[in-house]
């Protein structure tokens, strides 16, 4: 025979308990031949203080009973994390009664709603802080680029003698250099202008030129069509990951990976070195790479094993991974 559970309201349950507790009273007094004397004895003293004793003793246990379930909806609302996705309030709590059923939907809800409602907001500052940064990167090339370079040309023709000119054109040569570093940070060219793999790609050979720790290359290649987003998002992290083994992990070799499977994308960034880079990095680390993770919908795992392993997945479902997507600026 299949059970069932008989949903009541709070006020119901705790009117019932009521009723048992006065029920209770009533009977013992009923039944057992009680007598007050005037002075109260000892024994009668005894008898009532005994059961009134255990008519409370009952009454708690019936009111635990019943606020149970508002005592593990309290404990969950504490632990629940909103970047999270919303869990399932009513398979953990199991509430018996309608009231407390109600008040987990409308929780539900709630949480649901502000989830959406940040992330469409962490979306939108996100799409205007690179639209800032693909300004200030243009600002930076073609306007103080150009005038360094016109200075640096001046510099050349002006008839001053080599000793004085060389040190003079390596200061411009050094400022010009930042300057193009400063704004390929803000904003890759290549990945503009090539894609993701060929951006990776070109990430790669530069932290091998500048750092000296060789970085191997594991890519599949095409790749399906990504939202502007989801690439940015990916090559950032892979640039984080990567500064951090250089400056963090005293590694003697990193690996870039990304692949593509039915279920998604996985991007991978692996180093030997001594763990625990991005954890010990200052400023963001860890946390900014999990931030833009999650504004496209991937999630971002750590793991160590004779290295640091940044692991990336980008599921084929989440909007984000869709070319078309409400791009970044």
């Amino acid at each position: 025979m299949t059970g069932f559970v008989v949903r009541m309201s709070l006020e119901r349950q705790l009117f019932l308990l009521a009723v048992a507790a006065v029920g209770l009273a009533a009977l013992g007094l009923i039944a057992l031949p009680v007598t007050v004397s005037a002075p109260v004895t000892g024994d009668e003293a005894l008898v009532l203080l005994t059961g009134a004793a255990l008519l409370l003793g009952a009454v708690r246990i019936g009111l635990l009973r019943v606020l149970r379930p508002l005592r593990r909806l309290a404990q969950a609302m504490q632990e629940i994390d909103p970047v999270d996705p919303v869990p399932d309030l009513r398979r953990r709590i199991a509430p018996d009664d309608r009231d407390v059923d109600q008040l987990l939907g409308s929780f539900e809800q709630m949480l649901r709603r502000f989830g959406q409602e940040r992330r469409a907001s962490d979306r939108r500052m996100l799409a205007a802080q690179q639209a800032e940064q693909r300004r200030i990167a243009r600002e930076l090339h073609d306007e103080l680029g150009q005038t360094l370079t016109a200075l640096k040309l001046q510099i050349e023709r002006a008839g001053i003698d080599g000793a004085t000119r060389e040190p003079i054109a390596r200061t411009v040569t050094r400022a010009l250099d930042e300057v193009r570093g400063i704004a390929l940070r803000l904003r890759p060219e290549a990945l503009d202008d090539l894609g993701l793999v060929n951006a990776l790609l070109a990430l790669a050979r530069r932290v091998t030129d500048e750092s000296g720790v060789p970085v191997q290359r594991r890519i599949d290649a095409p790749l399906p069509p990504l939202a502007p987003d989801a690439e940015l998002a990916l090559y950032r992290i892979a640039q984080e990951a990567l500064t951090n083994v250089v400056r963090h992990a005293r590694a003697t070799r990193a690996e870039i990976g990304l692949r593509v499977d039915r279920d998604g994308l996985e991007l991978t960034v692996r180093d030997d070195g001594r763990g625990h880079a991005a954890e010990a990095a200052p400023g963001r680390g860890i946390a900014g790479m999990r931030e833009r993770a999650r504004l496209v919908g991937a999630r971002l795992s750590l793991e160590h094993d004779g290295g640091t392993v940044v692991r990336v997945v980008l599921p084929a479902g989440a909007p984000a991974a869709v070319a078309g997507a409400e791009p970044s600026s």
